[in-house]
């Protein structure tokens, strides 16, 4: 089957691409147009639609070979729905938990769930905002490559000591500050750390989102800038612990830091985390599955249990069994020889 996938949320869709073709399968990955921020104001409409007039010229020549299209977010069927192409349908995270209930998206994305020949959420808090549209929706989690993660030699934890002596026990919060990552939570996290173990940690963050700079200065946290991918995940790996976001699902950088072989402390919500699913269960950090009630408490229990000596060993095996993209295009594939209707 020649499968095309369309916008590349995350770098799932590349991956997927990669993968396939070195598995011998004619994949191939068409990511979306998008504007660009220096364009003048006087020339920003005309040549938007000029990208997206040639855009369309190119998914128009891509489609006709395509016996199936892989879509990458809720609302981009909008933009190949015209090539009357059979297609399948991910959902990653807003498009389906925010879009869906917004006035002026909410038509859109409902009808391209609808009209999905399958549909796939990337994570299992997505479950309850697809399954009554798409009762046969299943979990395609998020894709990690764990060739890309430079792994910690399993003789030297993060936290022991380099040339200048033994390092600080420093803690950093992998994602950005605001709302869709825990919001409120994430503060209490942060005010809760401090007062729990002092200036025994250091706590780093990136400064992104709405809410860090306010946080970093009542709570003594320090924002390093935003970074290009390599040098953020070389950040994850000089940390003693990760904190993953407040939402109790894990997203990329909670699946990064587990593959670089952090001991990573994350508060799980049991309704998500039941076991169901093969990436449900057994998840290596420290916290596991809990009541969102008891969320705040999981983490400074986990990060005290760390700086006690707790590591968590064979993120990099689990992140490989169960988010590589060797399994994520098994799960497709298997998917794909099922559509019945669809090409074969």
């Amino acid at each position: 089957m020649k499968v095309l996938h369309i916008n590349d949320v995350a770098r799932i869709g590349s991956a997927l691409v990669r993968q396939a073709r070195s598995e011998g399968m004619d994949w191939d990955l068409y990511d979306t147009a998008r504007a660009d921020p220096a364009w003048h104001p006087a020339t920003r409409a005309a040549r938007r639609a000029l990208r997206g007039g040639l855009w369309a010229v190119g998914l128009a020549r891509r489609a006709r070979r395509a016996d199936l299209l892989d879509v990458h977010g809720g609302t981009v069927p909008a933009h190949t729905r015209w090539t009357r192409r059979p297609y399948v349908l991910h959902l990653h995270g807003t498009d389906i938990r925010v879009r869906r209930y917004e006035q002026a998206s909410a038509a859109l994305v409902e009808r391209s769930v609808r009209e999905a020949l399958d549909v796939y959420y990337t994570t299992p808090d997505l479950a309850e905002h697809t399954l009554d549209l798409s009762p046969g929706a299943t979990l395609q989690p998020v894709v990690i490559d764990p060739a890309e993660l430079p792994a910690l030699p399993s003789d030297a934890p993060s936290d022991t000591a380099g040339p200048g002596g033994p390092r600080p026990f420093t803690v950093v919060f992998p994602s950005r500050w605001d709302a869709a990552k825990g919001g409120e939570e994430q503060e209490r996290a942060v005010a809760a750390l401090r007062r729990a173990y002092g200036d025994r940690i250091i706590l780093e963050g990136l400064d992104w989102g709405e809410n860090a700079p306010r946080i970093a200065r009542e709570h003594g946290l320090i924002l390093r800038p935003r970074m290009p991918h390599a040098d953020y995940i070389r950040w994850l790996a000089g940390a003693s612990a990760a904190v993953g976001q407040m939402t109790g699902c894990m997203g990329v950088s909670e699946i990064e830091a587990i593959g670089v072989g952090v001991t990573t402390i994350m508060a799980l919500d049991e309704r998500w985390y039941d076991g169901s699913h093969e990436t449900t269960r057994d998840v290596p950090v420290l916290g596991g599955p809990v009541a969102r009630a008891d969320f705040v408490d999981a983490i400074v229990d986990g990060v005290g249990r760390a700086m006690d000596g707790a590591r968590i060993t064979g993120g990099r095996a689990w992140v490989d069994a169960n988010h590589s993209p060797r399994r994520a295009v098994a799960r497709l594939t298997e998917r794909f020889a099922r559509l019945g209707d669809a090409p074969a």
